[in-house]
């Protein structure tokens, strides 16, 4: 049995949470609340961690799609299989690093919007593993209050660039700078692109959510924001997708478009709810056209 102190509970739970092994309820406080960090953890609470990340992210990994058979390249030959059946071992392993603990330490330590103390790792020292976490944190932040800081964390490095938050919650990121473009290098090359395989289904359906919730939005400015967001996303991933030779990752937005575009479905189905009146002409152009970038991409899929 492994004896830990006060805040590396506290750690360890919010680990748990954004594991999905803790209940939201269990673990909202401990976001909440601030806590003095110690010195250095303990040998014991290291331990767990690494045990919790281990565990944790193959689980959610294996239960959002991995466990699926599916049909994917390898080195340009088609393999069907479940995940860990058609992906040799030494390719789905992760690692962690030092920054994986550090984000813990400080978001036990501090709210998310807080800027001291200080977090944000360089995105080069990050490995897909450290990666992994953070796009779990973030979903699982992402259910707190706004006035906790979380849209401001989103804003700031590395989140900012994170390719796969941006991927499954576009609807996230409509405030970050234009100048700013997602990254998918990670997530194009094993293992980032093993997990991009595992959550193909789970990211079709996240994007059925978002197209399912415009019919009832009114204001066309926050239409235009989460357009823009899904056009900036799907260009940088399409792009990365097909420099990589690996449009199979791309599977989930034809599933989306295919589930999207059925008989009787129009435009209507998308704006039907903006309140347009008063606005100018071009200005309800931008909103009618920035409600539709995945059935857009249509052409693109056709090329």
């Amino acid at each position: 049995m492994h004896h830990v102190s006060r805040f590396e509970a506290n750690l360890l739970r919010l680990l748990y949470f954004f594991l999905r092994r803790e209940p939201f309820e269990r673990a909202v406080t401990l976001v909440e609340n601030r806590m003095p960090p110690p010195a250095c953890l303990s040998r014991g609470a290291v331990r767990l961690a690494q045990d919790a990340l281990a565990r944790g992210c193959a689980f959610l990994l294996a239960q959002r799609g991995g466990w699926r058979s599916e049909r994917h390249l390898r080195a340009e030959r088609v393999v069907e299989g479940r995940l860990w059946e058609r992906t040799p071992p030494e390719q789905l392993g992760l690692s962690f690093s030092r920054h994986s603990l550090e984000f813990l330490v400080w978001v036990t330590a501090a709210r998310p919007g807080d800027k001291d103390p200080a977090w944000g790792p360089a995105a080069a020292e990050l490995t897909v593993g450290d990666l992994l976490l953070l796009f779990f944190a973030h979903e699982g932040l992402r259910e707190t209050p706004d006035n906790w800081g979380a849209p401001d964390l989103r804003k700031r490095e590395p989140y900012a660039r994170h390719g796969l938050c941006w991927l499954a919650f576009p609807e996230d990121f409509t405030h970050v700078p234009e100048a700013v473009t997602p990254d998918f290098g990670p997530w194009t090359a094993a293992p980032g692109s093993c997990m991009l395989e595992a959550l193909q289904r789970w990211l079709s359906d996240r994007w059925l959510v978002v197209e399912g919730r415009k019919e009832g939005l009114v204001d066309p400015q926050r239409m235009r924001g989460l357009g823009r967001s899904q056009e900036r996303v799907l260009t940088a991933f399409l792009d990365a997708v097909e420099k990589a030779n690996r449009l199979d990752l791309a599977r989930f937005l034809l599933r989306t478009l295919a589930l999207l575009l059925t008989d009787g479905v129009d435009g209507r189905n998308w704006i039907g709810g903006l309140q347009t009146a008063g606005l100018r002409l071009a200005d309800r152009a931008a909103a009618y056209q920035l409600a539709l970038p995945l059935v857009r991409q249509t052409e693109r899929f056709r090329g």
